[in-house]
């Protein structure tokens, strides 16, 4: 079996499972008509996911190192597909956000299952590019729910289109469980035991992966704040359409769309695998852009496209070589673990970021102080990391 064509497969079951979870927000406006909701309870959708991730996260990467790649990441799927197309026949929105939060738990094993399928069939002078592309099925799964799961609820209705999100899911579990299989290896290469949740305490005792994982947390918490801010900033900012504001958030996505896979394929090219200098090259990106977005109506109108697209390559460019990085932190013994354990970091940054960025932008009343603020925790995180001595002892090419 070609490591290309598991990389396919692996990419295309993360595009899936992300359809899947998170449908809810392209189908939000449908939801809020149909079940009478407020403004304020549509954003409990996302976060219901995420909680849900952040409370299974340490556990599925266990589970990853456990069971292996196919069953992990198929029951994951599965999970994701069933809980989905049962919250599109809930009849009220505390059963659909607990079937959003038990979705969540099956979303949580997607990154530590793929990392670890990542590290299982590739190099490490392949895994940057490798993870990068695997990365891309998080946004190109998004991308596609937005653009054709609307339409649908339009012809069908949302109940419709929201369990048909949850089939492909389901779709994608009966693919990774048929086709998915573990490299070949010779038998003194294969572990000789099962890692526990007590031997994570090895890897917590040091300083320089307690910072990594924060690290982590910290660019998720300027991440999610862009996801969820540059829209309604652009509109209010330049005072254009809603439809035009949605395109500059799609241009950032481009942007770290583009910046996830040069950034894998420069570390694996050009650093010698090292994964550290992209997510730091990301970091400073983010920063310029967060310091630009800051001037407010200052901006040259004819600047805001080229500028979104770089604060993407900043704000989303960074994660497939973060998780790279953890998942060789852990050798293949303990990708799947400490994989886990920084999706429970990144995670907890998606659900601290946007409250914390609303809360400054209503308390001063501007956008400048958000974005500095932005700025100043992605040059923290551009400053801290180069400081830390090797972290990985690198495999032979």
């Amino acid at each position: 079996m070609s490591r290309w064509f598991v990389l396919a497969v692996i990419t295309l079951a993360h595009a899936f499972g992300a359809l899947s979870v998170l449908s809810v927000a392209p189908l939000s406006p449908f939801l809020l008509d149909a079940l009478e909701l407020s403004r304020a309870q549509v954003g409990l959708f996302l976060p219901a996911v995420y909680l849900g991730g952040v409370l299974m996260s340490l556990p599925a990467g266990w589970l990853t190192d456990r069971l292996g790649v196919r069953a992990t990441l198929g029951g994951g799927l599965l999970l994701i597909g069933v809980l989905v197309m049962a919250a599109a026949w809930t009849r009220g929105l505390p059963a659909l956000l607990g079937a959003l939060v038990v979705a969540g738990f099956g979303f949580s094993v997607l990154n530590p299952s793929t990392g670890k399928a990542v590290v299982e069939w590739f190099p490490p002078r392949g895994r940057g590019l490798a993870m990068g592309i695997k990365q891309t099925g998080l946004t190109l799964g998004g991308l596609t729910g937005a653009l054709t799961l609307p339409p649908l609820a339009l012809a069908f209705g949302w109940r419709h289109a929201l369990a048909t999100a949850g089939a492909l899911s389901v779709v994608a579990a009966v693919l990774v469980l048929a086709v998915y299989r573990r490299p070949a290896a010779p038998a003194t290469a294969r572990t000789s035991s099962w890692p526990r949740l007590a031997e994570l305490s090895v890897f917590m005792r040091r300083p320089a992966v307690i910072i990594v994982f924060v690290s982590g947390l910290a660019m998720s918490t300027a991440q999610s704040s862009v996801l969820a801010y540059l829209a309604l900033y652009t509109k209010e900012t330049f005072e254009v359409s809603a439809v035009a504001a949605g395109q500059v958030l799609a241009l950032a996505q481009l942007g770290g769309t583009v910046a996830r896979l040069a950034w894998g394929a420069a570390s694996d090219r050009f650093f010698g695998g090292r994964r550290r200098p992209g997510v730091v090259a990301s970091a400073l990106l983010g920063a310029v852009a967060y310091v630009l977005f800051a001037r407010g109506t200052e901006l040259p109108a004819a600047s805001l496209v080229p500028l979104a697209i770089v604060a993407g390559a900043g704000a989303f460019g960074w994660v497939g070589l973060y998780f790279a990085l953890v998942a060789e932190i852990g050798g293949a013994r303990y990708a799947g673990l400490l994989t886990g354990v920084a999706v429970a970091f990144a995670w907890s940054g998606v659900l601290v970021g946007p409250p914390l960025f609303g809360l400054l932008l209503g308390s001063t009343g501007s956008y400048t102080w958000p974005w500095l603020s932005l700025a100043a925790i992605a040059t923290l995180v551009a400053i801290t990391l180069p400081q830390l001595k090797p972290l990985v002892q690198r495999e032979p090419a």
